[in-house]
């Protein structure tokens, strides 16, 4: 057992075995490394009652606190049965859901320090995923951390009284106290990177722009997500009074936080399931584009602009970026949600239309393959090309001229998993980040056997990268090429104007 005291309380943390690294003999897998965990964190005040829907308030830590056990995770609806197959979501009940949890090799110390945010589309998720427990990258000598934050309606709604962006408020609640506290623990506040998966990655392209997060990090990974995800004031404002409405009280936070929990969570869903068949309102037209209700919005605050315009005005420039994507981002949202055989030529226009495409038709057409013109394959490729590579090709021309590097990625070992049918699927790439490919939780939803040339490249990279802001091969742009690591079941090879054709192609038609 371990203990740290951060102002007036006493924190006690477990020890506990590190998985091996990757690449090790046999004989040192067998000296399993002690590395210390504490679970479960107050960093902001229980959101619940008249505190829902308000803004993250310190929390007040005194006395002892037992942190050997992960702490609420974030109300929330679990996901469908079928998705529980690929996708580890532990749910935990409480009121204390604005937690953290800390993995450290030394709490003496002065190492790096990587936050991580979880992904889930800002309507699931957990920071108890084992998936993505960082016992390994303490292991590596790397102060890890994840969280909690809001979701649905608590962390995305936006209201006239002010109320805006909680998800956000909360991760910038949470690299607060990281900046504050983290030296407790062994880590280094003048050396945070900060990374997230999906919705997480997205929080990440917000964070880079907004004022009140300035500072609290210094280099950022965004897995499968860019900075496209943010909608405007109106839109999400709209929204937010349907919500009350919907719900017969009025649109501030006060009424709102007066309401029973399952009622907030049956209505965050159902609005959200209204919103995305909206696309004919204008009122609502880039919230149906993006199929995520309540992410991130303009709101003169948290986000005075959206961030593609703050990236393209070189806001960020100072902070070094690790970003990219997986072969086959399209597959978990299709066939892995039952869509692929029933999917028609129409549902592929429709699919295009909702999303904003100014040619629908001539979209639709470009997704499909003459070798393979099935509609289940077609609405695949777009949901590929227009949700995941087109926002990375977007983001990384935008940082072409900064002063800090701009790492891509490519994640293309495919999984056979479900007879191969996901490919190298959205998430698939995170138990090989985290060398978490040992737990019950990636053994369950990703396989048991991965390839361990994989682990080691992945995991070794992103070390890197936390270390010393750099993945182990070339900015992306760094010459008259552009340059890519793959990451393969051969481990990392190095490309030359990956995509770059086909991206280019695909660009014309946004």
């Amino acid at each position: 057992m371990s203990t740290v005291e951060i102002a007036d309380c006493i924190i006690r943390g477990r020890t506990i075995d590190a998985p091996a690294s990757p690449g090790a003999s046999a004989d040192e897998a067998d000296k399993a490394q002690k590395v210390t965990a504490f679970y479960g964190i107050p960093y902001a005040q229980a959101p619940t009652g008249e505190r829902r829907f308000f803004p993250p308030a310190p929390a007040r830590l005194q006395g002892e606190l037992s942190a050997e056990t992960y702490g609420p995770t974030a109300a929330q609806n679990q996901y469908p049965e079928a998705a529980l197959a690929i996708v580890d979501n532990p749910l935990i009940a409480g009121n204390e859901r604005l937690n953290l949890n800390v993995w450290t090799p030394d709490t003496a110390g002065k190492a790096p320090v990587y936050v991580f945010i979880h992904g889930g589309a800002y309507r699931h998720g957990s920071g108890a995923s084992e998936t993505w427990n960082g016992a390994s990258f303490a292991a590596q000598g790397i102060v890890a951390v994840t969280l909690n934050y809001r979701l649905g309606a608590e962390g995305g709604i936006q209201l006239e009284d002010g109320t805006s962006n909680n998800m956000l408020r909360d991760q910038i609640a949470a690299l607060e106290w990281v900046r504050d506290q983290i030296a407790a623990f062994g880590g280094d506040p003048e050396h945070v990177v900060v990374g997230g998966e999906s919705a997480g990655a997205m929080s990440i392209g917000a964070l880079l722009a907004s004022p009140k997060a300035k500072g609290l990090f210094h280099a950022a990974i965004l897995e499968s997500g860019a900075a496209h995800n943010v909608v405007r004031k109106e839109g999400a404002v709209a929204v937010g009074k349907r919500f009350a409405e919907s719900l017969g009280v009025e649109p501030t936070a006060e009424a709102l936080g007066s309401l029973p929990e399952e009622q907030i969570l049956q209505a965050s869903a159902e609005i959200e399931a209204e919103i995305g068949q909206a696309a004919g309102d204008e009122r609502y037209a880039d919230l149906a584009g993006h199929s995520m209700t309540w992410q991130p919005s303009i709101d003169g605050d948290v986000l005075p602009q959206h961030p593609l315009d703050v990236l393209s005005a070189g806001e960020a420039l100072d902070v070094p970026v690790l970003i990219g994507t997986n072969q086959d981002e399209g597959t978990m949202f299709v066939a892995g949600q039952g869509l692929y055989e029933d999917a028609t030529a129409e549902h592929v226009v429709k699919a295009a239309r909702v999303a904003g495409a100014a040619d629908p038709e001539a979209v639709a057409k470009l997704a499909t393959d003459e070798a393979n013109p099935h509609p289940g394959a077609s609405l695949t490729t777009f949901t590929d090309m227009w949700k995941f590579q087109l926002p990375l090709r977007d983001f990384l021309k935008r940082r072409k001229n900064y002063s800090a590097p701009t790492y891509r990625y490519k994640f293309t070992w495919a999984s056979p998993k479900f007879g191969g049918l996901l490919g190298a699927y959205h998430m698939l790439e995170l138990p090989f980040v985290f060398n978490s490919v040992d737990t019950q939780a990636t053994k369950a939803t990703a396989g048991e056997d991965l390839p361990k040339t994989l682990v080691a490249a992945a995991h070794g990279a992103w070390v890197s990268f936390i270390k010393n802001f750099d993945p182990g091969w070339k900015p992306y742009f760094d010459a008259e090429t552009t340059t890519t690591g793959v990451l393969d079941a051969n481990g990392l090879t190095v490309a030359e104007d990956l995509d770059e054709e086909l991206l280019s192609t695909w660009e014309d038609y946004r």
